[in-house]
């Protein structure tokens, strides 16, 4: 089992990745996304990389045109390009107790999925309404890594993600 990040459910250019290449690609994009977060959009972004696969394996895949873009979609899109492109710089990974040596790969084929979709505003019931900004507890910071706690807390403190250095 795995998950599938894609840019239209069951079309195009996806990627799949194994749970544990999941868990890889979400600590990456928390770590790039939390500092950049500033908008109430952006910073549930965020939460939703340092949020998922946290509750169960093999769930945290999504396409691109079920989130919820507003009609700012041009920023957003922009905003994530920008996330990609800081977690390609490797930004915070020397917080990691593991050397992830495929994220690059896995980024650079996200990042060409989001080069090529065009957003549009869109209502997602699953992800809800991200122009309402996240309660404040979500998006407290851990004081060692710096990234949102979000529903489970830090998800590179967490021992049942991350392996034991």
């Amino acid at each position: 089992m795995g998950n599938t990040y894609s840019i239209t459910r069951g079309e195009g250019l996806d990627l799949y990745l194994s749970n544990g290449g999941t868990d890889v690609f979400l600590d990456v994009m928390t770590l790039a996304s939390c500092p950049l977060a500033h908008t109430p959009w952006q910073q549930n972004l965020a939460l939703l990389f340092a949020d998922s696969q946290r509750f169960g394996y093999g769930f945290a895949g999504f396409a691109l045109d079920e989130l919820p873009w507003t009609s700012d979609a041009p920023e957003e899109r922009r905003f994530l390009l920008a996330v990609i492109d800081k977690a390609l710089t490797r930004h915070g990974w020397n917080l990691l107790t593991y050397d992830p040596p495929f994220a690059q790969g896995y980024l650079e084929t996200y990042r060409t999925m989001v080069e090529s979709f065009t957003p549009v505003p869109t209502v997602s019931a699953h992800f809800g309404d991200w122009r309402a900004a996240p309660d404040a507890d979500l998006v407290r910071r851990c004081p060692q890594h710096d990234v949102f706690q979000g529903l489970a807390g830090c998800r590179l403190c967490d021992t049942n993600l991350q392996p034991a250095p």
